[in-house]
């Protein structure tokens, strides 16, 4: 309401604001004077701003504007500003009316003048420094107000100064009000309009329409135009949304405006897919009733090039949803890492390859390959596609001594598990010939050939923890050994952690320790000897005491 009742005041005081912030108020004839020597601030005008506010001469000249005018005969040019009622001082002729005109007319007016009164001689002038005024921002803003503004700045920027927009406020409906164009009969229309809440006519009168969402996809600046003096900012809030979902470059839900068509809110996704089908494009559209919802089929592309009746106007909450060409680009390939000739991608098709030919294709193993590390996997199930295991899941939130033995057990179990690998072995497969190992890939699978690893790694209470070099005879206390051997506290009870499954063992379990295993010699736990030996005599104690009390109770 408040922004509403200064716009409204606003309105009312109309011609005031050509004096509200006047820069200097003295018109300086200095010959060969400096443009900006006096101090003032000066705006910076962009290439963009030149182009389409000064070169084209759209630029609306008011009170405060500094020109540099320059006469033949003269030394130098002189400074003139244009003075609060709209003239600006000319030599040789006196001061010529150009407030309100834009550049070009003003600059016609000022030749034609000139050469009516001097007849010899020619004239030229340049804007040399654009005034300031006040643009009124209402409505959803941070800051509402009265913002400070040239005519090289864009409506967005005016927007900043005024602390942006609200959470709810409209991005695309921005309304920008030319007071200068209207006459009173259509200001007291536009003060109607506002005092009853309803802005639907706004555009048939001299208000311009701004989009910062179609800006920042197009650039085009009549989605973001430059303000004026006289204009009035009018930020409303958001009325709707419409969703585009699927096969656009951009899918999401975006601000709706009344006249919004096909092709904007394509535009606003930035088009169509490369993977979609023209053929299947659905419109979802609420029915009168607001309840039943219906799918009607659209052609976008001839939206898209322009034909009318194909680029219908949408309406709130309408969704477009593209389709998209079933198995377009699918995957098809599949990426071999590691100990091979030629590491990298192989096409296998939709139907597959057997392992064989990719390994083939792919030079082979090197010298240094791990083939009984080699492995498969197959990412879509490392991608989660297989689901989540709902009761791994929950066990992950109980507490160990809440958990039953079963439980243990499959926790364990689903600790262990790899997703995704496939249980081959390119040992059996490439050494031994066995065929039930030289399995179909599929689209998407990484083979994965480990260097092989010339050690075995012994960890823990030993003299030497480190790496060994592996050699096939021998045995897990050998390899403790070349580590020194058993460190002080040492257990005899040694683990051994398998390197392909990650299992533990105990080491007179293992039979044969394989390249890349690890031994864990464990301590053993710190004893307090006279801490146990009270203990223990107190249970001693107490062993007596019921034995007398008992040997007494039978007598």
């Amino acid at each position: 309401m408040k922004s509403i009742l200064m716009l409204l005041s606003i309105l009312a005081a109309g011609p005031l604001w050509a004096q509200a912030n006047r820069d200097n108020a003295v018109i300086q004839f200095n010959q060969g004077s400096v443009p900006g020597s006096d101090g003032l601030q000066q705006s910076i005008i962009g290439l963009e701003a030149y182009r389409e506010v000064m070169e084209t001469g759209k630029y609306l000249i008011g009170p405060g504007d500094v020109f540099l005018v320059y006469v033949s005969g003269m030394t130098g040019p002189y400074i003139s500003e244009v003075l609060a009622e709209g003239g600006l001082f000319v030599p040789k002729v006196g001061a010529i009316a150009i407030g309100g005109l834009r550049l070009a007319a003003a600059r016609k007016k000022v030749i034609a003048r000139f050469r009516e009164i001097v007849k010899v001689g020619e004239i030229d002038f340049e804007l040399s420094r654009p005034r300031r005024f006040p643009v009124p921002v209402v409505g959803s803003v941070t800051n509402p107000g009265v913002k400070s503004a040239t005519g090289v700045e864009r409506i967005s920027q005016i927007l900043a100064k005024a602390g942006g927009l609200n959470a709810s406020a409209s991005s695309r409906n921005i309304r920008l009000i030319k007071t200068s164009q209207l006459d009173p009969g259509q200001k007291l229309e536009i003060e109607r309009q506002i005092a009853a809440g309803y802005l639907g006519d706004l555009q048939d009168l001299s208000v311009a329409r701004a989009d910062l969402e179609l800006y920042g996809v197009t650039g085009e600046s009549h989605y973001n135009p430059f303000v004026e003096d006289g204009d009035i900012i009018l930020v409303l809030p958001q009325i709707g949304q419409m969703g585009a979902l699927g096969a656009v470059q951009r899918p999401d839900f975006y601000e709706f405006v009344p006249g919004d068509r096909l092709s904007d809110l394509l535009l606003l996704s930035l088009g169509p897919a490369p993977n979609y089908d023209a053929t299947n494009v659905l419109l979802f559209r609420y029915e009168q009733d607001n309840i039943t919802r219906k799918s009607h089929r659209v052609e976008i592309v001839a939206a898209l090039a322009g034909e009318a009746d194909a680029n219908i106007l949408l309406h709130p909450d309408d969704w477009l949803n593209v389709r998209a060409i079933p198995g377009f680009h699918a995957d098809s390939q599949v990426r071999v890492v590691g100990e091979v000739q030629y590491p990298g991608y192989y096409v296998v098709g939709q139907k597959g390859v057997r392992l064989r030919v990719i390994i083939e294709q792919a030079g082979g193993f090197t010298e240094n390959a791990s083939l009984a590390e080699g492995r498969v996997v197959r990412q879509k199930f490392v991608s989660g596609e297989q689901g989540v295991d709902p009761e791994f899941e929950r066990l992950r939130y109980v507490p160990v001594p809440d958990r039953t033995e079963l439980d243990d057990q499959y926790f364990i179990m689903k600790s262990r598990e790899k997703p995704g690998q496939l249980s081959i072995d390119l040992v059996e497969l490439f050494k031994k010939g066995n065929e039930e190992h030289n399995i179909l890939l599929l689209p998407g699978d990484v083979i994965a050939v480990p260097t092989l690893q010339q050690t075995v790694t012994v960890s823990g209470a030993v003299v030497r923890p480190g790496a060994v070099n592996f050699k096939e005879v021998y045995t897990v206390w050998d390899y403790i050994d070349r580590s020194g051997g058993l460190g002080w506290r040492a257990s005899r009870d040694v683990l051994v952690i398998k390197a392909l499954s990650g299992e533990k063992k105990r080491a007179k379990n293992v039979s044969q320790i394989q390249p890349g295993d690890r031994i864990w010699v464990r301590e053993e736990p710190e004893r307090d000897y006279w801490t146990i030996f009270t203990q223990s005599m107190g249970v001693v104690g107490q062993v007596a005491t019921v034995v007398l009390l008992f040997v007494s109770i039978t007598k």
